[in-house]
């Protein structure tokens, strides 16, 4: 009854808050050229927001986050604290993901307080979960976390919480998993004496944690509580600590996940460098729900599009300045991605009124003229899903020097805003410094240099396949060397190619598929070459590739942008192949190779044969292959 009633009262004074945050014009500083760090996604995680059940599809709803660190209990069910989210199950889940499991030891045992079972069971429980995971093979493990809320769950009739629980426990992780990470104290709220107590104990007798860690209710108080601790660490000659707020929301759960109340949450760990943060989660009848970021149906809510706008965010983190870093009122955090041309800034808090974001010192990329999205998410509760987010504007913006002003509204303080800006007349340049010859082959992999809505758009900010070019174009190895994978209806592709003579070509492609309805069309200086082409599927997909004919096109002698578009998704394309319908000419393709006594055999097309189609009569060139250029020795 006593929690029903400081909820509500913490309710009451959420709303009074928010009614006196109604301001005129406030400003908020971006400065781009400020790098904080590479972006982390630190507080994508979330305390019991897995289950080995929940959610259903971890590639959409997980995945796509870039989830950081999920805090999970040690063993979970009958006899335990929690009856879902084992880490163990988790780890299995996650693998493949950025997510990392932090292992909550305390969990081992059942109640609330812990019903502490003495020292001698407390150990023999922590060393089978410790062999348990160095037995397991999962390598996305992040730490284990001692003890949790400790002034609240260890009973004074144990011992002394210091000498009796953290340190014999500290000395059996290093033990045991010597290159651990040991996280602690874990306290229910940062509280100065007793930080200083933990410190100072620890200080004292070689015990200190890897990480410090506490739980943050209402992302005010945050910053003054990293000031009193760097002092506290200062005080006993400690060096500074990486830290992990293990649990994060408002004073009352009922704003857990909600898009204009995290964004303060997210600022001030980005800007204070934390290293991993996870949103709280209350309500253990609804488990599965990444911190309440989904609907008790597993839908996404408004905080779910919040944090896929977070996890889109690559390049490095820029510096935002707030108003007042130590309120929960408007505040924003901010990406900037010099690969991938584009600046995107979030902004929300609790607050209403118009704000004024300023942007000093743009990077050189965004050039004279930028075009600028912004973009909404909305929040009604916990248990309304939102389709999408929403588009407020988009405008092209001539810059007067290298600064400039957006104004955003804010609505509500339940939502948060995207400001997105790329440049427009960004250099497209070939990605060898030469553009393809036609007639020749084109590798798929070789896309033009200039980045994402310029040379190429890609659904996804990271390239899926993990090979030999790193932005947002998914690569795998295949084919002939590499291929584009992964793909997805509407994303393209561009080539600087140079056609030597006007004439009428046969378009062939190799390629890889797993059905009959993917394929892709082609453009030529944005007019349509090809009509949309599904592939046929190939036997063993992934891994055999095989040459299709796509189409005859008459091409114009000059240079031109060829653009390759895909209508159907998960086709892989190695490379396509220009050849004029009737050619005596002779033209040299160059394929690079490590190796420099290779040597391979082309037709007077520039189409490299195979071993069995190299016969007497056959009209063909041999080239030495080199690290930097192809030899012609012959000609038969």
């Amino acid at each position: 009854m006593k929690n029903i009633i400081r909820n509500f009262i913490f309710c009451i004074l959420f709303a009074s808050t928010t009614i006196e945050n109604v301001f005129s014009v406030e400003t908020l500083k971006v400065d781009l050229s400020d790098s904080i760090r590479p972006a982390t996604h630190c507080a994508s995680g979330a305390l019991y927001g897995i289950t080995a059940d929940l959610p259903r599809d971890i590639t959409g709803l997980v995945a796509s986050l870039k989830g950081n660190v999920y805090v999970q209990p040690a063993i979970s069910g009958n006899g335990h604290q929690q009856p879902i989210g084992d880490a163990f199950d988790v780890a299995k889940r996650l693998q493949g993901t950025t997510g990392k499991v932090q292992i909550r030891l305390a969990d081992i045992l059942p109640g609330w307080p812990y019903r502490w079972p003495g020292w001698d069971s407390w150990k023999n429980s922590v060393t089978q979960i410790i062999q348990k995971k160095l037995n397991s093979g999962y390598s996305n493990f992040d730490g284990y976390e001692i003890w949790n809320e400790p002034y609240g769950t260890w009973q004074s009739s144990n011992g002394d919480f210091h000498s009796s629980l953290w340190k014999p426990t500290y000395e059996l992780i290093r033990k045991l998993d010597p290159n651990a990470k040991i996280i602690g104290p874990s306290f229910a709220y940062y509280n100065s004496s007793r930080m200083e107590t933990f410190l100072k104990y620890c200080k004292e007798n070689n015990c200190e944690p890897d990480v410090i860690c506490w739980h943050q209710w209402g992302s005010g108080g945050f910053i003054g509580a990293v000031e009193n601790l760097r002092s506290l660490e200062e005080k006993y000659g400690m060096k500074e600590h990486p830290l992990s707020i293990n649990e994060y929301s408002s004073e009352t759960h009922t704003y857990e996940g909600c898009p204009g109340v995290s964004v303060p949450f997210i600022a001030k760990f980005e800007r204070n460098k934390v290293e991993s943060a996870m949103i709280s989660w209350w309500f253990t009848s609804l488990p599965g729900r990444l911190g309440s970021l989904l609907t008790a149906n597993n839908e996404k809510g408004g905080g779910w599009w919040l944090y896929k706008w977070y996890g889109d965010m690559t390049g490095y983190m820029a510096r935002v300045t707030p108003p007042n870093d130590k309120s929960d009122k408007v505040d924003g955090f901010a990406a900037v991605d010099k690969k991938n041309n584009y600046a995107s800034v979030i902004l929300g808090g609790n607050s209403v009124g118009d704000v004024n974001v300023v942007f000093s010192k743009l990077p050189a990329f965004m050039g004279g003229k930028v075009h600028v999205k912004i973009e909404r998410v909305t929040w009604k509760d916990k248990d309304t899903p939102v389709a999408s987010t929403d588009l407020i504007s988009e405008t092209d913006v001539v810059l007067n020097g290298n600064t400039l002003t957006i104004p955003v509204k804010i609505e509500s303080q339940f939502y948060a805003y995207r400001i997105y800006m790329t440049p427009l007349n960004v250099p497209q340049t070939p990605y060898r410094g030469e553009p393809f010859l036609v007639p020749g082959i084109v590798e798929a992999e070789d896309y033009d240099v200039a980045g994402q809505g310029f040379s190429y758009m890609d659904n996804e900010s990271e390239n899926k396949g993990g090979e030999y070019r790193k932005d947002g174009v998914d690569i795998v190895q295949g084919g002939t060397g590499y291929a584009i994978g992964y793909t997805e209806k509407g994303e393209w592709l561009e080539y600087t190619i140079q056609v030597s003579a006007t004439d009428e070509y046969t378009i062939t492609a190799n390629v890889s598929n797993s059905s009959e309805l993917e394929g892709f069309r082609l453009f030529l200086d944005g007019k349509e070459l090809t009509d949309e082409y599904q592939i046929p599927q190939v036997s063993d997909a992934w891994r055999e590739y095989e040459e299709v004919s796509i189409a005859t096109a008459q091409l114009e002698e000059g240079v031109h942008e060829l653009k390759l578009q895909i209508v159907g998704s998960y086709v892989n394309i190695d490379w396509l192949r220009f050849e004029k319908v009737n050619s005596t000419d002779l033209k040299l393709v160059y394929e690079e190779d490590e190796n420099d006594k290779e040597y391979r055999y082309y037709d007077l097309n520039g189409k490299m044969l195979k071993s069995d189609e190299i016969y007497e009569g056959k009209h063909y060139v041999v080239i030495k292959q080199s690290k930097t250029k192809g030899t012609i020795v012959k000609i038969k």
